[in-house]
């Protein structure tokens, strides 16, 4: 299975990962190949209006609700692994708890994944965590945003962390009898797993396509997006907070 990393993110990075920020501020992201940028975007827009875009619409129209959220259900906890890694490198012990508590609830009383009683049984909610956001969590900056045909937005620093989310997977490393079977499951995998997220994002790309600059509205939100991923739903840190109360200081005013 490791033979496909290509064919195993092609469809489940796509666009899907309004989820990364290569600047170090808010609203200022490093875009220094942005003509380049630009013409894979388009493409991209392109190849989702032809190809990607009525596939996905067909595959919604015909899977039944139930089996699109088992689906969703399965592909989450195959994940399970790669997020319980990166919770753990992030030092967020809580969460990788409950990563793990997930994973062997869903595992075993949700039929290998199919259902989420840990969520519905134990309100156990599920996050997702990859090494680009753990990167970023100790410090990393993203670096040059980048825009990469059928794979969408991304930057060096998270381009790595897929590579190393790729690596830890358990399911790049299982070989079967057949190899043939590792790049069918792996195939599947990714395109199922991108179709689900494509289905997700569609109001929000239909959004995106009405603003004024599309691409520098998909850049924004892209970095917004990874900026709040990094700091797991905490607030920003406000960087007067520590500041002392000079209020204190009036007991020494002659």
């Amino acid at each position: 299975m490791h033979r496909s990393l290509t064919s195993s993110v092609l469809m489940a990075s796509m666009l899907g990962a309004c989820a990364t920020q290569p600047a170090a501020t808010s609203g200022d992201v490093y875009d220094p190949f942005e003509p380049v940028n630009r013409q894979v975007f388009a493409f991209n827009e392109a190849a989702d209006k032809a190809v990607i875009g009525p596939v996905t619409d067909a595959y919604v129209t015909i899977t039944p609700e139930f089996a699109r959220i088992g689906i969703g259900n399965f592909l989450s906890n195959l994940s399970s692994p790669v997020v319980f890694v990166n919770d753990v490198l992030q030092g967020e012990g809580e969460r990788a708890g409950n990563t793990a508590v997930r994973f062997v609830i869903n595992s075993t009383f949700g039929i290998a994944g199919l259902l989420d009683p840990a969520k519905h049984e134990l309100g156990v909610e599920k996050h997702r965590e990859d090494f680009g956001q753990t990167l970023g969590v100790w410090g990393v900056s993203g670096g040059p945003y980048l825009v990469i045909p059928l794979l969408g937005p991304t930057n060096l620093r998270d381009g790595l962390g897929m590579g190393v989310d790729y690596a830890i997977d358990p399911m790049t490393w299982i070989e079967f009898d057949d190899p043939d079977l590792d790049d069918q499951i792996a195939l599947t995998r990714g395109i199922l797993g991108g179709l689900e997220v494509r289905a997700a994002l569609d109001d929000e790309l239909e959004t995106l396509r009405a603003q004024p600059e599309p691409y520098v509205a998909l850049r924004r939100a892209y970095s917004s997006a990874r900026e709040a991923a990094i700091r797991n739903g905490r607030e920003e840190a406000d960087p007067y907070t520590d500041l002392p109360d000079f209020d204190d200081f009036d007991d020494f005013e002659e």
